[in-house]
Formats: C-alpha cells, sequence, structure tokens
C-alpha cells in the first residue's frame, strides 16, 4: 500500500483507521510498516519509488506515521532464530505503542 493511498482511506474514514505493524527483524537494524487491509498485511511503500520503506529508528517511523493520522500501531519483533521458543516458525513478539 502507498503512502498516499493510506492517507487518503484515513481521510475518508477517520473512525475507521487500518491496523499498522511496525516489524523489527532480531538483529535487523531497520523497521518497516504494514498495514492490515482484508486481514492480510501489506508493506508501506513510497509514493514515488514504489518501494517499500524502510526506516532507521522509530522516531522516523511514529513522524511519518503521525502525519497520515495513526496514532497507535504494533511493534511486532520477528525472530526466526529463537532456539528456546515455540516450535513454530513465525515466532514474534506483539506490544502495542502509542505514537
Amino acid at each position: 500500500m502507498k503512502l498516499k493511498q493510506l492517507k487518503s482511506w484515513i481521510q475518508a474514514h477517520p473512525d475507521n483507521v487500518p491496523h499498522c505493524y511496525v516489524i523489527a527483524h532480531a538483529g535487523g537494524a531497520q523497521y518497516v510498516v504494514e498495514v492490515e487491509v482484508r486481514h492480510k498485511l501489506e508493506p508501506l511503500k513510497d509514493d514515488n519509488t514504489d518501494e517499500v520503506m524502510h526506516f532507521d529508528n522509530m522516531e522516523q517511523v511514529s513522524e511519518k506515521l503521525r502525519k497520515v493520522g495513526v496514532k497507535k500501531a504494533t511493534l511486532r519483533l520477528l525472530d526466526p532464530y529463537d532456539e528456546f521458543g515455540p516450535a513454530d516458525t513465525s515466532c514474534n513478539e506483539d506490544m502495542e505503542i502509542t505514537l
């Protein structure tokens, strides 16, 4: 989903803001934002380049999402190498955050 699509969606339906996930990979240095659309996650893409947007820190994520009207999100840490966690390969931890 492009950033301008998200902005248009929120402006058209301010009471129905889609749920956003801030994805962080264990050991990774950047964050990716994914938007829940019809029970599927779509990465947030740049309007000009159509490339997935990457953020270096949470302040950048917060600033970008607040500008379009998102006030809270779920921070999701993905750790596929957690040898002490569950046998499920999609090992993740979620935490609600306020932007």
